[in-house]
């Protein structure tokens, strides 16, 4: 049964490891998980694998659908299948990633140069799953060009596999560059979904454009990715829930993971410093001490921040 909530935070391939995943339960940043794409290839893992993948982000207990990206409908089914019973809660495609390496084997974004071929992968899992159980798909506006949308979704909805629909409005070739009609191309998508739920995706990173342009437009919700990760608390904030003032919300979300890393070996300094950086860019406080870090990072090695005047806690003690 479809049971979204209006803010999702974005699948973030390579960002999101575990103590990331946990640290993000611990504070109750999202209501519902939408994995990191899992590819599959040529055989279905074994299961222990499967459940490793899933097993950070059943530490909140919030719901998660499960992100699948491949070329092989039976593969891609089975899959789903396994997912579900393992105890995840719906099964999402991604049909949009453009990274060269995944569009080369015609997955990701390169789907959409074949929706055929992407109705067929979501009608077998459709037909391999549980009818409650809801099957998505998060797609770019085309390959080329948006006006491929008058074509791809049409096609990937007629069977009625799809329960929503996630729109990224850039197309493939635009990668993450800067483009106009974002709103234009959100509204024609859309309409072309014709009832199916949208949630909107791209450049999604202030409270006000997570509310104001699923109500402008008429779209089941919206999702942040690099928005979130900016401000771990955007999503809270954007439901109206408590939630610390976005700096004090940065460091609570750092020093949790780091803390989280520790249970597990540590987090590199590699890794923490990408962390902090996609947390405070350019001000980033932490990047002088670990450039000089050679090894798992520890919160004792952590500069000590100025405190703020908000002290905040986590929404419960249940974890």
């Amino acid at each position: 049964m479809l049971n979204l909530p209006p803010y999702l935070p974005g699948p973030m391939e390579g960002i999101m490891h575990p103590a990331w995943i946990r640290a993000a339960g611990y504070w109750e940043l999202a209501e519902h998980w939408i994995t990191p794409f899992f590819r599959l290839s040529a055989e279905l893992p074994q299961q222990r694998l499967l459940r490793a993948f899933l097993t950070p982000f059943s530490f909140s207990k919030k719901p998660i659908t499960v992100q699948l990206m491949g070329t092989d409908p039976g593969l891609l089914a089975e899959a789903a299948a396994a997912f579900i019973e393992l105890g995840a809660a719906g099964i999402d495609f991604n049909f949009g990633c453009p990274s060269r390496r995944v569009v080369s084997g015609n997955a990701g974004g390169g789907a959409l140069k074949n929706p055929q071929w992407m109705r067929k992968i979501l009608a077998t899992t459709r037909r391999m799953l549980p009818t409650a159980i809801p099957v998505s798909a998060k797609i770019r506006t085309g390959w080329h060009s948006p006006e491929e949308m008058d074509r791809i979704i049409p096609e990937i909805l007629s069977d009625g596999a799809v329960s929503f629909l996630t729109v990224h409005f850039r197309t493939v070739t635009e990668q993450y560059q800067p483009v106009p009609g974002r709103e234009r191309r959100w509204a024609r998508a859309i309409q072309l979904a014709a009832g199916i739920p949208v949630v909107l995706n791209g450049d999604l990173a202030t409270v006000s454009e997570l509310q104001q342009f699923p109500l402008q437009l008429g779209a089941a919700g919206a999702m942040a990715a690099r928005g979130f990760l900016r401000d771990p608390w955007l999503l809270r904030r954007a439901a109206a829930k408590s939630a610390p003032d976005p700096e004090t919300g940065r460091q609570h979300f750092f020093e949790t993971v780091i803390a989280e890393a520790e249970t597990e070996g540590g987090l590199f300094a590699g890794r923490a410093i990408e962390l902090s950086n996609f947390l405070w860019g350019k001000a980033n406080p932490y990047f002088e001490a670990l450039k000089h870090c050679h090894h798992a990072v520890t919160l004792q090695e952590l500069p000590s921040l100025k405190a703020s005047d908000q002290e905040y806690s986590a929404p419960h003690a249940a974890h």
